[in-house]
């Protein structure tokens, strides 16, 4: 964000240094140093800032951080098949299941109680709850 000629000279008086310009996320002061887009506004202190969570060093593989061969196009976020699979594959396990089509399992599993941080326990009777075991 570009700061106004009269915040540019309170940070002078204050700081010792004459700045036009703020990060856009954090409001961190800019220098030299600054992380932008092509054809659009604003400009951003560091790639995290800018990208948010999916940030990640270019060059680099999305999935085990190793440097990419060389060879790869500009742009290539993962080393091999291998990683773009095993980064699918975690992506998938964590995501929920879907509202339109319900598991297969889960007409089954009706009368399990699942405690929490644990899978499933015995099925619910209702003659063993009411007396402690």
């Amino acid at each position: 964000m570009l700061l106004t000629v009269m915040q540019s000279y309170e940070l002078l008086a204050k700081y010792g240094c004459y700045v036009t310009e703020a990060c856009d996320k954090c409001g961190q002061i800019l220098g030299p140093v600054r992380y932008t887009r092509k054809n659009e506004t604003g400009a951003w202190c560091s790639r995290q800032c800018r990208d948010g969570a999916e940030a990640r060093e270019p060059k680099n593989c999305r999935h085990c951080g190793a440097k990419l061969p060389e060879g790869k196009r500009r742009g290539a976020a993962f080393c091999d098949d291998a990683c773009k699979q095993a980064a699918h594959r975690t992506k998938s396990r964590t995501a929920k299941l879907s509202v339109t089509k319900p598991s297969i399992y889960a007409a089954f599993c009706t009368d399990f109680r699942v405690a929490e941080g644990e899978g499933l326990t015995a099925p619910v009777d209702a003659e063993n709850e009411a007396s402690p075991a």
